[in-house]
This record gives C-alpha cells, sequence and structure tokens, in this order.
C-alpha cells in the first residue's frame, strides 16, 4: 500500500480536527475529547511521528490550536483560513472553492481580497 501524500496527510488530519471541533461547539463533545495526536495517528493509522510533524505545520499556520497539556488536543480555527497566503498548500486545499476538500468558512471570516 502506497504512503499516503503530503495533501492527503493535511486533509485526513484537518478534517479529523474540524470534525471533532464541530461537535464541540454543539455541545455533542466534551473538550477532553477533542482529538490528540496520538488519536489521529491510531484513528488514520499514520506513524504519530508524521502526525506530530504535520499537526506543526497546521499548528504554526493557527489552523488549529492545542486545547490542553497532556495529552494536547486540537481545536480548528476557522478564521485562520482567511490568513493563508493564496500560494500555499494548504490555501490551495481548504480555500479554493474548487478544491475537494474546501472549508466553508465562519459566516462572519473575513475574505482574503
Amino acid at each position: 500500500m502506497p504512503s499516503p501524500s503530503e495533501p492527503e496527510i493535511f486533509t485526513h488530519l484537518a478534517r479529523e480536527i474540524l470534525a471533532g471541533t464541530d461537535a464541540y461547539q454543539q455541545g455533542e463533545m466534551l473538550e477532553d475529547t477533542l482529538p490528540s495526536a496520538a488519536d489521529l495517528a491510531r484513528k488514520l493509522n499514520y506513524r504519530l511521528e508524521t502526525v506530530k510533524k504535520k499537526l506543526r505545520i497546521l499548528k504554526e499556520n493557527h489552523l488549529i490550536q492545542p486545547v490542553s497539556m497532556t495529552p494536547k488536543r486540537y481545536r480548528f480555527n476557522r478564521w485562520a483560513l482567511s490568513d493563508l497566503e493564496p500560494d500555499s498548500l494548504l490555501y490551495e486545499l481548504f480555500c479554493d472553492p474548487d478544491s475537494p476538500v474546501y472549508i466553508t468558512p465562519d459566516v462572519h471570516q473575513r475574505t482574503h481580497r
């Protein structure tokens, strides 16, 4: 089985964290059940080292933020979508309406235009 591509890994991680964040905001999940790096690695069958590396990039771009210390659990930040550089992979994946993994921005979100 071939290794997943970088866009696939980012997509899977972001979607899992976004789903957890949405469930948390709707009161369907507690903060301490948001996904951690270990949870994501187990669920998606990725190496923990790979997950941590990609989470670091998502965190540096402010797309996710840790909400606890041990273990670090992550929440998705839709506002940060508007701050991505238009020529970046993450922008191409999540902000381009033609992308199959486009993330609908927050209705109150500012746009990058």
